[in-house]
């Protein structure tokens, strides 16, 4: 039987063992040569206006999965070899050199890549349509074009040079390691035991006051804080996870078996005993696990609450479908013939006096920046007007109650730092003292200002008679805010496109929910598509380390289930131990990944979320919408749990 024939029958007959590896490896290339042929597909590139921004991002999401793809098939590779040291003792025994076993192996790394490759790039091209089309009707609500099926002869060339390189690396690496055994440690390789990790309580106490300084530092209020923290966030927290694995695990496991009441109920004694056992094997798979997985769940839990909140955050940033400031009572009428020209059903077209005033005399600072100062006008209205500002609009927002005497003080962003600056501020207008009593978010009243006062009805009109509040002016003539709120306004791209072509010839400034929302959609579904690829990979690769590491544990530890057998184990128990013998090992690493994410989406709340959420707690919004994804990554990490139980007890009971 020549080489090549070997490595056949060798593949054929542990290809069932190794399914789960080989799917991971043919979904990563999959997902590799879709997004290259993404990033190549003329079509999908017209229908971006950012071109540049798209393919960045594309480009560095592979970059990414190349980089965790070869770390996963090393690893994978070197668990296959430790398993077959035996067989390979065989080989050896019967006079076939190393150098040549190292050939066989490569052989098979070669033919099993070649496989999957040709597998993944099949898949990648029968889906390629399809995946173009989910990523226009994610990110483009208005597209009208037609995908055609092609195949790129690019993107299938980049492929198979990047993943024959890591098949390469692989092969050598295996040849590498094979051609320094000798015969004796071939032999008594699955006879040696694995020294055992009793771990450290130092350790353990390290681990998690590493961890809790990371979490601290991103709970802070302070946006510019966790901006600047975010890198000693990253450095503390995965540190303390990998210490945590490496020796805070195995000493709470030794804490376990201390508690004999506990240790000696049921199957715990060798189901703990066994996970104790093999901690110095696993811990480091366990810690990368944990942090990868972190990473995957915040990133598709982000890109999920973006997509999810793009209509909401568009109204509470625009507040109607269409806003402009005008002088003319003839661009009003032009926009309502233009409307009912199309068809529209209108559902709110008011307009709205404008007027501002120059309150400090002296600047209001916030963290050093200036938030008021003289000079710079402010808006102001009556809390009636406001309120039916506020009633007319599509956002949250409450309407206000203001006393007299008293104002509520308005910002675009976050008001936490805001209010700190503002509350209990008397501002002078001309005489006449108002005190900051109150401050809020809003983005729709400002209308060219940043800055809005809302003042009690009475206090209004005695500071307008007194003239120490003017009308808004542009080019000499007082102007009004026109609103409007009509159907269909977020997926009409001619109505849109005729808006603007009116309001542009007429000089006016003017925003749409439209261009906002569309734009959202652009970014924010694109990261939710990659979010959503990039979790995919990630949770496959893991469970299915996970997954063989445990197939090759169980191989090893089948005589011991059979010693076992004979001095009375039942096959409940069994079933018993396996169980709990597997659940630390799925489950740990996943609830120290989910609880990573927790905090990392509390950082992303504080410098994102809370600047778009105009929710009195935003911070549990974002979880509201993250639990739905902890809860599917949980689920495919159980159905992972479910296939290594079922495989593992086969094979310990064969």
């Amino acid at each position: 039987m020549n080489l090549f024939s070997l490595a056949r029958r060798n593949i054929r007959l542990n290809g069932k063992k190794y399914s789960m590896y080989l799917f991971s490896m043919g979904f990563s290339v999959f997902t590799v040569y879709t997004f290259l042929a993404l990033m190549r597909n003329e079509i999908v590139k017209a229908a971006f206006r950012y071109d540049v921004r798209y393919q960045s991002l594309l480009s560095s999401f592979a970059v990414i999965i190349l980089v965790f793809v070869l770390f996963f098939l090393i690893s994978s590779n070197n668990s296959f070899i430790r398993a077959r040291k035996k067989e390979l003792s065989t080989y050896a025994l019967f006079g076939m050199p190393n150098r040549r076993i190292g050939g066989l192996l490569f052989l098979e790394t070669a033919l099993v890549g070649l496989g999957m490759l040709a597998a993944g790039i099949g898949l990648g091209i029968f889906f390629s349509k399809l995946m173009a089309m989910i990523l226009l009707e994610m990110t483009l609500v208005n597209f009208a074009g037609k995908i055609n099926f092609s195949i790129d002869p690019a993107a299938v060339y980049q492929t198979a040079v990047l993943f024959g390189g890591i098949f390469c690396i692989m092969g050598l690496s295996g040849w590498r390691v094979v051609s320094r055994f000798e015969l004796v440690d071939l032999f008594k390789a699955d006879k040696v035991s694995e020294k055992k990790s009793k771990g450290s309580t130092a350790i353990l106490i390290l681990s998690v006051l590493l961890m809790g300084a990371g979490y601290f530092i991103a709970v802070n209020k302070n946006p510019y804080v966790v901006v600047v923290g975010s890198i000693p966030i990253l450095i503390l927290v995965i540190l303390g996870t990998y210490l945590f694995f490496w020796g805070g695990l195995p000493k709470v496991l030794g804490m376990v078996k201390r508690k004999k009441a506990l240790y000696y109920k049921g199957a715990n004694l060798i189901s703990v005993s066994a996970v104790s056992h093999r901690m110095r094997s696993v811990a480091s798979v366990m810690a990368t696990i944990a942090v990868l997985s972190a990473v995957a769940v915040t990133a598709v839990a982000t890109g999920f609450t973006l997509y999810a909140n793009a209509e909401r955050n568009t109204y509470s940033n625009v507040g109607f479908d269409l806003t402009f400031k005008s002088g003319e009572e003839t661009v009003q009428e032009s926009i309502s013939e233009l409307l009912r020209k199309n068809d529209v059903k209108v559902l709110v077209d008011e307009e709205l006096p404008l007027y501002e005033t120059d309150t400090p005399k002296t600047s209001i600072e916030m963290d050093g920046m200036p938030l008021l100062t003289p000079g710079n006008p402010v808006r102001v209205y009556s809390e009636s007007d406001f309120s039916k500002l506020v009633s007319l609009s599509k956002t949250a927002l409450e309407t206000a109650s203001v006393a007299s005497g008293e104002a509520l003080f308005l910002f675009p962003y976050s008001p936490d730092r805001v209010e700190e600056a503002m509350i209990g501020q008397e501002l002078d207008m001309s005489g006449f003292a108002i005190k900051v009593t109150e401050v809020g978010r809003s983005n729709i009243s400002g209308f060219g200002m940043l800055n809005t006062l809302v003042l009690n009805d009475g206090d209004f009109a005695k500071l307008l008679d007194e003239g120490k509040l003017s009308p808004s002016f542009v080019d000499g003539k007082a102007i009004h805010a026109a609103v409007y709120n009509y159907e269909g306004a977020l997926k009409n791209r001619q109505l849109n496109q005729d808006l603007k072509t009116v309001l542009e010839s007429r000089g006016v400034k003017y925003s749409t929910a439209y261009g906002l929302y569309n734009e959202s959609m652009e970014t924010f579904g694109l990261i939710c598509f990659i979010g959503f690829f990039m979790s995919g990979v990630f949770i496959l690769m893991t469970a299915s380390l996970l997954y063989f590491k445990q197939i090759m544990a169980a191989e090893e530890e089948r005589h011991q289930y059979r010693t076992l057998r004979r001095i009375g184990l039942d096959v409940r128990t069994e079933r018993q131990v396996v169980r709990r013998r597997l659940l630390p090992v799925f489950f740990i690493p996943l609830a120290m990944g989910i609880l990573h994410s927790v905090f990392a989406m509390k950082t992303a709340d504080t410098v994102v979320f809370s600047h778009m959420i105009p929710a009195t707690n935003s911070y549990l919004y974002v979880l509201g919408f993250s639990a739905v994804m902890y809860g599917v990554y949980g689920l495919v990490y159980a159905i992972f749990y479910w296939i290594t139980k079922s495989q593992y007890g086969r094979i310990v009971r064969s």
